[in-house]
């Protein structure tokens, strides 16, 4: 820190008398012609490395002040000052960035998609695990992102954002514990993990049937890739399979136990079949390479940041109803089918993950509906004025769906909390922020479509090219 002291001696004016021959009218007049600039050396304490040699010069102004000339032809002694100043303000704006740090170190933002915030613990290293979750930017996969990071674990997605979107993690792009690959899985990757959700694959049958052979791909070789990775790093690894693997089911409700009966050469054998194939591949590593894993059979799941064009029986409802658009039912409306909120999967996924259970668990709500009467409940909770339609029946689509969960009740612990009047109530929330986001949103129907409004600009060069082939 730089110390000046000058020392200035007083200018002392003689007494102004009104007596005696010389009477003073103008005080100003008279310093003019009766004072001088006074010379007076200065001490000056400087950094040793700084050579400073100075005179001030004192003059008294017509008001009687002093004022004070420093000249210094370096401007030793003015840049001393600003770097004070500067140390000053560099020392405030150091201590409101550790501020700052702090708190966006302890919490997501608040967005658009997620206008809330989550809160993040600091964990210490030897309980903060490193977690990859293949299609962490999608509808399931962001939510356990938030599970995982509100434990205050790392985490890692990795998405291709053919289906996911970028807006439902973006609240989490700030955060040190999370990092964001451009991805696709069906390339293999090298990465230190702990755990790996592996949930990468479309979902929805419009957009897993609009390239068929990428979908039997990201099912195949992105699960080998995944289960290659599991094996080398030694980490456990948890496969979202699905309920469709069970196909149009001769037994109701499905138990883990049944086999399926499922069509191999039809639309929605991409991904029956290859949700099948990864399965086996699963337990193949496990009982040939030693490798922890985890197998969930989801059944329909709904809830917020589901894709609006994803052509799902929730999504298309609700979209149709808030628009006052007919509710299309392909079928008579006689099919049955059981729905989820989407925070009761991400419990189910996080209690296997981390339980001693390596068999295929079942994840689904037991309360099953027609979809006839569920387009009813949809119209009703949404006050709607929309009419139902009836068009025809999609090629292999199932006529049942509802699943026992009695290995999720014994050995895990799990079984749905939020009941679906709740759970549809939060989705229609959503969807009608999104359609006044957006505007006027058209459902997609029951046949193969690429997913709308997604990032794929934002998808690497090798990444993109993969997607068509």
């Amino acid at each position: 820190m730089l110390l000046a002291g000058v020392m200035i001696g007083y200018v002392v004016l003689p007494n102004f008398s009104t007596s005696g021959t010389t009477r003073i009218t103008n005080v100003n007049e008279w310093i003019s012609k009766n004072t001088a600039p006074v010379s007076v050396p200065v001490s000056v304490s400087v950094p040793a490395d700084t050579n400073i040699n100075m005179n001030a010069n004192a003059n008294a102004n017509s008001n009687g002040n002093v004022n004070v000339n420093v000249n210094s032809p370096s401007g030793g002694i003015r840049r001393s000052l600003q770097d004070d100043n500067n140390e000053i303000d560099n020392d405030a704006a150091q201590k409101r960035v550790m501020e700052q740090y702090q708190i966006l170190s302890s919490q997501s933002l608040p967005t658009a998609t997620t206008p809330y915030i989550l809160k993040t613990p600091k964990l210490p290293d030897s309980q903060r695990k490193k977690i990859l979750v293949t299609g962490g930017a999608g509808f399931v996969g962001s939510h356990l992102v938030d599970k995982l990071m509100q434990e205050g674990h790392d985490v890692t997605v990795l998405d291709n954002f053919f289906t996911g979107q970028k807006k439902n993690i973006e609240h989490w792009m700030h955060h040190p514990n999370f990092s964001l690959m451009v991805h696709d899985v069906t390339e293999p990757i090298t990465l230190e993990v702990d755990q790996i959700y592996h949930l990468a694959c479309p979902a929805s049958p419009p957009h897993y049937q609009y390239n068929p052979v990428k979908t039997i791909k990201t099912s195949t070789m992105g699960t080998i890739n995944m289960l290659g990775l599991a094996k080398r790093v030694k980490a456990r690894m948890l496969l979202t399979s699905t309920s469709e693997i069970y196909g149009d089911p001769k037994e109701h409700p499905q138990k883990e136990t049944y086999w399926g009966n499922v069509n191999t050469v039809g639309p929605r054998s991409c991904y029956d079949e290859g949700k099948r194939v990864a399965e086996t591949m699963m337990y193949s590593y496990k009982n040939q390479n030693n490798v922890e894993v985890r197998v969930a059979r989801i059944f329909n799941t709904f809830g917020p940041r589901m894709h609006p064009n994803d052509g799902r029986v929730v999504s298309n409802f609700i979209i149709q109803a808030l628009q006052n658009k007919p509710l299309t039912i392909y079928g008579d409306g006689m099919n049955t089918r059981s729905f989820q909120y989407v925070s009761d999967l991400v419990d189910g996924l996080h209690a296997l993950m981390n339980g001693d259970y390596d068999m295929p668990v079942n994840l689904g709500n037991p309360e099953e509906f027609t979809v006839g009467d569920f387009a009813n409940k949809i119209k009703t909770l949404t006050e709607s004025e929309s009419e139902i339609v009836y068009l025809e029946k999609s090629q292999d689509d199932p006529s049942q769906r509802k699943p026992a969960i009695e290995v999720a009740k014994e050995h895990i612990g799990w079984e749905p909390q939020v009941h679906v009047d709740d759970g549809l109530k939060s989705a229609i929330k959503y969807f009608q922020s999104v359609l006044d986001a957006d505007g006027e949103i058209i459902p997609t129907g029951p046949g193969a479509s690429k997913p709308k409004g997604g990032e794929s600009g934002t998808v690497n060069a090798g990444a993109s090219a993969r997607i068509e082939e």
